[in-house]
């Protein structure tokens, strides 16, 4: 019995088929993923960036200019003069993004990350800046996902919010610093 036993140890062991016989042959990896244009790219988005609407890339794959524009709600919390009650306002607003994006990092083939900076207009708060991330990963050779945002300042935000009907006898907390992210889908034609 002991003798079988060996036996059959010995056929598994030298088996073409074990995996104890010898390393399968090396698999060719999978071919790189094909990289469409990334010149000219429309898509939409949604967040706290731009709020909901269209955006535009225009460049290069490490380097561009993005826009993006979108209606978007701008929530202001507040204390009213003279006492601490704590208050909210809602405004429905248009915003305007003109970014440069600069993406030096590709993690993988298929993914870009980097920064993002330029102007941002908003019906309500003004006329400011931004400076964030941006990142984007393909996922067709003419399909991406994006990840555009940070922060915002509105340096006039204050005046621009009065002229909008915000109530003068409230103090807004910190109405000139904005800021979100957004997430899109963008078509390279």
């Amino acid at each position: 019995m002991l003798r079988l036993v060996v036996v059959a140890v010995f056929l598994v062991v030298l088996s073409p088929r074990s995996p104890i016989a010898g390393a399968e042959p090396p698999a060719t990896p999978p071919p790189e993923p094909v990289r469409g244009q990334r010149s000219i790219g429309i898509g939409g988005e949604i967040g706290f960036g731009t709020g909901i609407g269209p955006a535009l890339h225009l460049g290069a794959r490490q380097f561009g200019l993005y826009a993006a524009a979108g209606i978007m709600p701008i929530l202001v919390f507040g204390n009213e003069q003279g006492s601490r009650a704590l208050t909210f306002d809602a405004y429905r607003a248009f915003e305007l993004n003109a970014d440069v994006y600069v993406m030096p990092i590709s993690p993988s083939p298929r993914t870009d990350l980097g920064l993002s900076a330029g102007y941002s207009g908003n019906t309500v708060l003004g006329s400011g800046f931004n400076i964030g991330i941006a990142a984007r990963h393909d996922l067709r050779e003419k399909l991406a996902f994006t990840i555009f945002g940070g922060l915002e300042v509105f340096p006039d935000a204050r005046d621009h919010l009065a002229a909008h009907g915000y109530p003068t006898n409230r103090d807004a907390s910190l109405p000139h610093l904005q800021g979100g992210v957004n997430l899109g889908i963008v078509i390279y034609p």
